[in-house]
């Protein structure tokens, strides 16, 4: 099998924050094509849940999303800090800062990266 990985020839960062950090990088195909600029967003981790009530019910939260620029429904979730010792454990945070829910048990779902394209975070899932 032939190797799909692309080469890392140069990389800038363009901007640095706590929320975002962007960077261009330059890179080349293994068919040679040269790829310039190619953006990549940098996030920290995430974490979200689908967190069942001991009733049965399924916890929600609706909030407002500037980037989306609309009010939704969604399941409980947010950033990792940077202090945060685990994926579990940033998540038994969110959960308890967003719905007041604490949960005795966290199963993890597995990780997902949401947007590979341009970002290059992980989102850890969980069944509360």
């Amino acid at each position: 099998m032939t190797a799909l990985d692309w080469k890392l020839l140069d990389s800038e960062y363009l901007f640095k924050d706590a929320w975002l950090t962007a960077r261009k990088d330059r890179c080349i195909t293994p068919g040679g094509k040269l790829v310039d600029p190619y953006y990549v967003l940098e996030y920290a981790n995430w974490v979200n849940a689908v967190a069942i009530t001991e009733d049965g019910m399924v916890v929600m939260i609706r909030q407002y999303r500037h980037g989306y620029g609309q009010t939704i429904l969604e399941v409980p979730g947010g950033t990792m800090d940077p202090d945060d010792p685990s994926p579990e454990f940033a998540m038994r945070r969110e959960l308890l800062e967003e719905t007041g829910y604490a949960f005795d048990t966290l199963i993890p779902l597995g990780s997902i990266a949401p947007n590979p394209a341009s970002s290059n975070n992980l989102t850890y899932m969980f069944l509360a």
